[in-house]
């Protein structure tokens, strides 16, 4: 009887190991697929490569508004940026974060602290655009030519990440991308 007992604490013990151990598992991989450890935080002591911090992709974040006339100006990086951060100081708060959470509300921001100095010609649409490219390729041309013995590409890619519309008085609508045209 004693024996029993115990073979069956046993087996239970075991499948309980197995199933905690899928489960883990399918939320690491979840989280791979997703690309976001808020899904699954414990996947941050699991990290496969050695550098786990080290972004290997470059971000710059470039904001372009069209005005009434149609005439097209540079929203963000805006001379409103007080932060620069990055060897060259070209790097603002909103490049620094990797999820650009804050890059909409920054250009917004923008647009409200400029719409009374140009109320003669206002936004009405802002494109927010999103430059990549490998880190590697941030070295300057002489620097990367030295250690690679080659030219450096010019290997970049544009990607629209969001466009919105923008109020005549300033303050931009909630409009969808590709509402109300």
């Amino acid at each position: 009887m004693i024996g029993s007992t115990r073979s069956t604490t046993r087996r239970v013990c075991a499948w309980l190991a197995v199933l905690v151990y899928l489960a883990v598992l399918g939320g690491f991989l979840l989280q791979s697929v997703a690309g976001d450890t808020a899904l699954f935080p414990l996947s941050y002591f699991f990290k496969w490569d050695m550098f786990p911090s080290h972004n290997t992709r470059g971000l710059r974040r470039v904001a372009i508004g069209r005005t009434l006339s149609g005439k097209y100006v540079q929203l963000y990086p805006s001379p409103f940026e007080q932060f620069r951060s990055g060897v060259h100081r070209d790097l603002t708060r909103v490049d620094l974060d990797a999820r650009g959470y804050y890059y909409r509300k920054s250009v917004e921001k923008t647009l409200k602290k400029c719409s009374a100095a140009t109320l003669a010609d206002p936004v009405t649409h802002a494109y927010l655009f999103e430059k990549s490219r490998p880190a590697k390729f941030n070295y300057p041309a002489d620097l990367y030519e030295a250690w690679f013995g080659s030219p450096r590409p010019d290997r970049v890619s544009w990607r629209l990440v969001d466009e919105f519309d923008v109020a005549v008085s300033g303050a931009p609508s909630r409009a969808k991308p590709g509402e109300g045209k």
